[in-house]
């Protein structure tokens, strides 16, 4: 191998003007292309940094809101409960109240037919009475007669019990 030194010199010479060359009018537009990549890459993460901030919140906004709506529906729910409850008790009492009217106006008939029947059983004994006192009048009485007109008359009235 034949080396020149002019030739290497040369060389390194090219080298070095090739490296200035590259510095001045590469190497900055390179390294400007690498901090724009790099501001872009910080500025995505901190877009997605507020955009997890921003879910995070909003997240949060709705288990607020999502108890808020729990709650208002368990209160609607005791609402009605409660309204169940007032309504049941209301027809309770007024079912209360028509059985005792229908309790007393059955005693009231029972009353009345009591009534009837005494009357009618007053009745039928004064009849009786009249009938019995009518044969005993017009028959002779003696003493086995007598107590067969009372028999029949006692038989009679058990009769119509």
């Amino acid at each position: 191998m034949n080396l020149e030194l002019q030739q290497i010199l040369t060389q390194a010479f090219g080298f070095i003007i090739l490296l200035i060359l590259l510095k001045k009018f590469a190497w900055k537009p390179l390294l400007a292309l690498l901090d724009e990549r790099r501001d872009k890459i910080a500025s995505e993460f901190a877009t997605i940094e507020r955009v997890k901030t921003e879910l995070a919140r909003l997240e949060e906004d709705y288990k607020a809101r999502l108890s808020d709506i729990d709650a208002h529906a368990r209160l609607k729910i005791q609402e009605a409960v409660s309204e169940g409850q007032r309504i049941a008790a209301e027809l309770q009492e007024k079912a209360r109240e028509d059985a005792n009217k229908t309790l007393e106006k059955a005693k009231a008939n029972i009353e009345i037919e009591v009534a009837k029947a005494r009357a009618e059983l007053r009745s039928q004994m004064t009849s009786i009475a009249i009938k019995a006192a009518e044969k005993i009048l017009k028959e002779d009485l003696n003493d086995e007669r007598h107590n067969r007109l009372v028999t029949g008359f006692i038989e009679n009235v058990e009769r119509v019990n």
